[in-house]
């Protein structure tokens, strides 16, 4: 019989792999499931929040064609049993490999504060909840890469709002002095205010009081502080950590459960340099496929090598900075700015659905990435806790 593959999430890792695993493995039965029937460019949720449009582009059309394309909700996972449930189906899905890129599309909780736009369901919310020119004075709390775009594409198409950008930790502290200093001229330059290292103490749906007791009024708060993955994971009883990414091995094998891979969000290597994001998830995706096919062919394990390169922000339109980085995420005190900087986040955005396309057109492996040895060296951690789901 065929080995059946299914893949959970049709996000940049899930889709990266299927189209990957297919020309390798023509031997295997692969199924990737998926709620949308479109593909949801995450990196973009920012423009989309403040545009209130997007490009809608059809999972099937970035799928090679003997992948085949479930549309349905997961409802459980259940690895002891190699099975999954999905909605309105009251039969258990077999499979003999899985591979988990449910992504993050959970928030970390703020009181009285719901509006996000870290998943697509929040984006949309928000889109629906607004009308985008009615918001005078926006407040977003978070001060990473999500809201620095977020404050900034929202100014550039709304120059006549206030934004205010809040986070209890020092702003852009994981930049340069270079990198860090042009932010913050961009956006006091543009009346982006910020108020970093100020602690709320509580929140309501238009208002934020800080724990000096001072107020600030707003017409929308979004929340933009941090991720957290699926609950399922944790409810199927995958060891996770607090933010219910699946631990696994350097393989990117579940701990728990070694007929399962975890790609993206969803994963955490232990002691590793790796974090949430698509810089990530495309190359755990393309991985995980070779190392699928590696195994159902009896071939030899490789563990995942991954080193980072840079980061990218987009400020507005017109402008944006690169940060280069060493191997392990650390800022250089080299940047790109301005115009140009714009240019090669365009570009980096392009790419991946270009690497998506190609993966699917090209009878060979195209995307390629940075490698080096993920895992880094920490000091000694006395306590340690590991969620198991029941």
């Amino acid at each position: 019989m065929k080995p059946k593959v299914f893949i959970l999430g049709a996000g940049y890792a899930g889709i990266l792999a299927a189209n990957r695993l297919e020309k390798q493995l023509k031997e295997a039965e692969i199924v990737l499931v998926s709620e949308s029937s479109e593909f949801k460019e995450r990196i973009r949720f920012h423009e989309l929040a403040s545009t209130g449009s997007e490009k809608k582009i059809k999972i099937k059309d970035l799928l090679r064609t003997k992948v085949n394309f479930l549309q349905a909700k997961i409802t459980k996972i259940k690895p002891k049993e190699n099975v999954i449930e999905i909605d309105g189906n009251p039969n258990s899905i077999a499979y003999d490999y899985l591979i988990i890129t449910l992504g993050s599309s959970q928030i970390h909780q703020i009181q009285n504060v719901t509006n996000s736009i870290q998943s697509n369901e929040a984006t949309s919310n928000f889109i629906k909840k607004y009308k985008q020119n009615e918001i005078q004075k926006l407040g977003i709390i978070g001060g990473g890469l999500t809201g620095i775009e977020m404050a900034s594409e929202w100014k550039y198409f709304h120059p006549n709002t206030s934004v205010f950008l809040i986070d209890k930790n020092e702003f852009a502290s994981s930049f340069s002095e270079k990198g860090k200093n042009y932010l913050k001229t961009y956006l006091l330059q543009n009346n982006i205010h910020i108020l970093d290292q100020t602690k709320i103490l509580s929140t309501n749906e238009n208002e934020i009081t800080f724990e000096d007791q001072n107020k600030i009024s707003f017409n929308c708060i979004l929340n933009c502080s941090g991720f957290k993955s699926s609950p399922l994971l944790k409810e199927a009883g995958f060891a996770t950590n607090s933010k219910n990414q699946i631990y696994v091995d350097p393989f990117l094998r579940s701990l728990s459960f070694p007929n399962v891979f975890v790609a993206g969000d969803s994963a955490f290597l232990e002691n590793s340099i790796l974090r949430m994001g698509c810089v990530t998830a495309l190359p755990m995706g393309a991985h995980i496929a070779d190392q699928i096919a590696n195994l159902i062919r009896e071939k030899k394990l490789s563990p995942f090598l991954f080193q980072f390169f840079g980061r990218c922000v987009s400020l507005g339109r017109k402008e944006g900075l690169i940060q280069f980085t060493y191997g392990d995420d650390k800022p250089k005190e080299w940047i790109i700015t301005g115009k140009w900087g714009a240019v090669i986040k365009e570009l980096v955005n392009q790419f991946t659905i270009f690497s998506l396309k190609m993966e699917k057109y090209l009878p060979f492996r195209f995307y390629f990435w940075p490698k080096g040895n993920p895992i880094q060296k920490k000091e000694p951690v006395l306590t340690k806790t590991i969620s198991i789901g029941t």
